[in-house]
């Protein structure tokens, strides 16, 4: 076989010199043509220009807001009086307009692993309900399905997956029926990955024949959608808004009449969900004015002393986080999508098993992933809405394997909703912490859904199972 360099691979080897690269080829004569020609074509579709762009940011000093710089954003407060919740009512019938003109689509961010779980599969698979054990996919499609119904739309559920992910999410709704959804009513769409480098700016390899990389982010959504051609879709289907959310929340309300209310009110083209912090080191995203425009900040971005300072009455000053769930316009969605500029690149430290000079497997810290996040498209906004909700009706993390944001205290979140529900139908309950229960959002998707179908009367049974 002549393993001599085509002209197309000999451009290819002279870029790569160009940038400082050319390490990833010093092996390449020992693979087969097969393995020769899937890391050839890996490296041919580099951005070497973005590569540079990397390398720059390497070397840039860390920045972070000072006090002068940074300062709460009005967010619009969950009502605490008979006035302020008949203003709310109005403003969420706005959104519930918008659901029933059948403006708005469903998207969830889904292009994660369950690694931090100890779960080797994409997360949305993972069995989140306290009884039967539904994967997190099942039940937040069982919310979109139960939106479906009460407002009498058609919500598509635009999903983004990953590469790394994509094959095996699919599988799983084919398996599953697409759980009653439609397979033509849920989409799935794969966002971007970029080079992982190592500390001095180096491209890295999984293995022999094949490049690190990592996803691009929740930011690279905007690009993901323009290459699917969903928003094309939207646009055709006068689905002009977006209710955006992660796969990992089983409390989330994917379609919230009072959220899309205040969005539409305002004009907006990105809003966000946020709730009051439990304590500065609270791994929420600060919700602020950021000279002299709205921003989300990473909570590790910010000073611990600007995190933690306190207003005379004893509240945090930057008191508000975001919890990952926005409505987009969809015009909004394509502005963003076109600008040459771009969102910031976020850089991040990691440890990676990759192949050292010598073709050895090794375990490697301090390798740069770089990241977009989908808030930073606030610079961009003429208008936005923060929008409070309740953590105890719309937040259940499930990130870590074990503690806060468990699977364990999502599960426990969860019954204690659902007990609050049964007691406020003047259902008796055992005064027993969290007994075994699981509502279907099939069943009832809220409190006041729930008063509607359950009557008062003997104490249930437990398990308390109430599906469709």
């Amino acid at each position: 076989m002549d393993a001599r360099p085509g002209p197309a691979e000999s451009t290819l080897v002279e870029a790569l010199h160009e940038h400082g690269q050319e390490h990833v080829l010093h092996r390449i004569d020992r693979l087969d043509a097969p393995a020769r020609a899937r890391l050839l074509a890996q490296l041919a579709c580099l951005d070497l220009g973005r590569l540079r762009e990397f390398r720059r940011l390497l070397d840039a000093p860390p920045s972070a807001p000072s006090g002068d710089d940074i300062r709460p954003a009005p967010v619009e407060v969950l009502p605490t009086n008979e006035a302020g919740r008949e203003r709310e009512a109005g403003i969420a019938r706005l959104g519930l307009d918008a659901l029933r003109a059948d403006r708005v689509a469903a998207l969830t961010v889904a292009g994660g692993q369950g690694t931090r779980l100890g779960y080797p599969h994409p997360k949305g698979l993972f069995p989140v309900s306290p009884v039967r054990g539904k994967s997190l996919f099942q039940w937040l499609g069982e919310k979109v399905l139960a939106a479906r119904r009460r407002h009498g739309c058609g919500l598509p559920w635009l999903i983004m997956t990953s590469p790394d992910n994509d094959a095996e999410t699919r599988g799983f709704f084919e398996r599953n029926a697409f759980f009653g959804l439609g397979a033509d009513t849920v989409h799935f769409f794969t966002q971007g990955v970029n080079p992982i480098l190592s500390e001095d700016g180096r491209l890295l390899l999984a293995d022999a024949d094949r490049l690190l990389v990592g996803p691009d982010g929740h930011g690279g959504l905007f690009d993901a959608l323009a290459r699917s051609g969903l928003i094309e879709m939207l646009a055709r289907s006068g689905r002009d808004l977006i209710s955006c959310f992660q796969v990992d929340n089983p409390l989330m309300d994917v379609a919230d009449p009072r959220f899309l209310g205040h969005h539409i009110r305002r004009g907006a083209g990105l809003s966000s969900k946020v709730l009051a912090k439990r304590s500065p080191d609270e791994r929420l995203g600060l919700a602020v004015i950021l000279d002299g425009r709205p921003a989300v900040v990473e909570y590790s971005d910010v000073p611990g002393d600007i995190a933690a300072a306190r207003l005379p009455d004893g509240e945090l000053r930057l008191r508000f986080g975001s919890i990952a769930a926005h409505v987009l316009s969809v015009p909004f969605v394509e502005d963003v999508a076109r600008d040459e500029r771009g969102l910031p690149w976020h850089v991040a430290r990691k440890t990676y098993e990759v192949l050292d000079d010598e073709g050895r497997r090794t375990v490697r810290p301090g390798c740069v992933k770089f990241e977009r996040f989908l808030f930073d498209a606030l610079a961009f906004c003429r208008e936005t809405a923060f929008v409070e909700v309740r953590r105890e009706s719309q937040f259940a993390p499930v990130k870590n394997a074990l503690g806060d944001d468990s699977p364990d205290s999502a599960r426990r979140m969860m019954r204690s909703l659902w007990l609050e529900w049964l007691r406020s139908a003047g259902v008796r309950v055992p005064e027993q912490e969290a007994p075994p229960i699981e509502i279907s959002p099939l069943y009832a998707d809220s409190e006041e859904e729930f008063r509607l179908r359950m009557r008062p009367g003997r104490p249930p049974t437990f398990p308390l199972v109430l599906d469709a």
